[in-house]
């Protein structure tokens, strides 16, 4: 690869307003009520730990991008909410152990590379008898298809992410480390753009992952991979006079001891 990805680079924040919904089927999920201290774990510009302010809890977010980090502080001292936001990474995350009645990650910790680590480091911060709530993607439907397109026509792919998608592999990991119960259950959250077309041209200039994708490639390889990935985005379109489609997700409560 001739650069690493960066999840700063671009603008994070259309992707982020389109997953503000699912923070608060977490922190439901995440029953918090107001005093608790609720940590959000590669939290980008912050939904889930401004959204657990606005509940009354006592909220710490963690991503290792320091433009989200900035985003996310800049976005607390709009609205007033008392939110620490650190620079960190998901692997070894700065805080201290037990120091959290919930943990949640929003989309963010399924892409450490080691699962193994992160589900241990969630455990380590999270206090007896409290909740780790995590959410990952189910790997169908017409983006993960475009997903999967882009990664595949890279010269050297990169390895494989862990298996946050399959329910049976994220309880078994979760169980592994320290939880008395896991609870999934699939909830679905729709993308809406103009077009098929404004829907891939607003990846492709905004998201960190698609500026990362189309680097690594030649100019002719990415006209022929928009094609390809429009026209998977049009057959699966759900609003033939603009562009909708729905996406499945998975919300994966851990109950500790």
């Amino acid at each position: 690869m001739t650069d690493e990805l960066n999840w700063g680079d671009g603008d994070y924040e259309p992707t982020a307003r389109t997953l503000e919904p699912v923070a608060e089927v977490v922190l439901d999920a995440a029953e918090v009520v107001p005093g608790e201290r609720v940590l959000d774990v590669a939290c980008g510009t912050g939904n889930a730990a401004l959204a657990a302010a606005q509940r009354g809890a006592r909220a710490v977010g963690v991503d290792q991008a320091e433009t989200l980090v900035g985003i996310a502080r800049d976005r607390a001292t709009a609205s007033g909410a008392e939110v620490r936001f650190i620079v960190g990474d998901a692997l070894d995350l700065l805080v201290a152990d037990a120091s959290f009645d919930a943990v949640v990650s929003v989309f963010g910790v399924i892409f450490a590379p080691d699962a193994d680590r992160a589900a241990a480091e969630l455990r380590r911060a999270t206090r007896p008898g409290g909740r780790m709530v995590l959410t990952s993607w189910v790997p169908s439907g017409p983006i993960s298809a475009v997903g999967r397109a882009l990664f595949g026509a890279l010269s050297s792919p990169p390895a494989a992410l862990p298996r946050w998608g399959d329910p049976e592999w994220a309880r078994e990991l979760l169980t592994r480390h320290g939880a008395a119960t896991v609870d999934v259950v699939e909830h679905t959250l729709p993308s809406r753009a103009a077009s098929p077309e404004a829907w891939f041209a607003d990846q492709e200039v905004n998201h960190p992952v698609w500026r990362w994708v189309r680097r690594q490639m030649t100019a002719e390889r990415w006209v022929e991979l928009r094609k390809e990935s429009v026209a998977v985005l049009s057959e699966a379109n759900e609003d033939p006079r603009a562009f909708r489609t729905t996406s499945r997700y998975l919300v994966m409560t851990a109950r500790l001891a």
